[in-house]
């Protein structure tokens, strides 16, 4: 019997960040991939392990580099029993909005909207006492 591992989940959890980012259901990632909807979604709870030649895949129907679902793990974080820190884990709706502004040219409308949302943090920021 297989054991999935902490890695797998963080792999599934990666997956399922860029398929949001992307503006994917599973069901339209699997059609891409030429599997069904519920092996998309073993992939992104970890419960299924990813091959390597489907994680290629995967990366491609993502528009994403292979090496994004391996960027900045720490060794000690894969063995089983080992729990990935999610303190920085971006929301999904964060994701999304960040491809969506990454997809706008450079200039001044991305500079204003990002003028903006930094001026809108600093205010919330203000009102918390940060």
């Amino acid at each position: 019997m297989r054991v999935t591992t902490n890695l797998d989940a963080e792999i599934g959890r990666r997956l399922r960040q860029a398929r949001l980012a992307e503006n994917l259901t599973q069901d339209g990632l699997a059609q891409k991939l030429g599997i069904s909807f519920q092996q998309v979604q073993k992939y992104e709870n970890g419960s299924n392990r990813v091959s390597t030649s489907r994680l290629w895949n995967i990366s491609n129907a993502l528009n994403v580099p292979v090496t994004y679902f391996f960027q900045d793990l720490d060794q000690t974080n894969t063995s089983p029993g080992a729990r990935f820190d999610r303190e920085n884990t971006l929301p999904d709706q964060t994701l999304r909005v960040a491809r969506k502004l990454n997809a706008l040219p450079d200039g001044a409308v991305k500079d204003q909207i990002f003028a903006l949302v930094s001026s809108l943090t600093q205010e919330h920021d203000k009102r918390d006492g940060a």
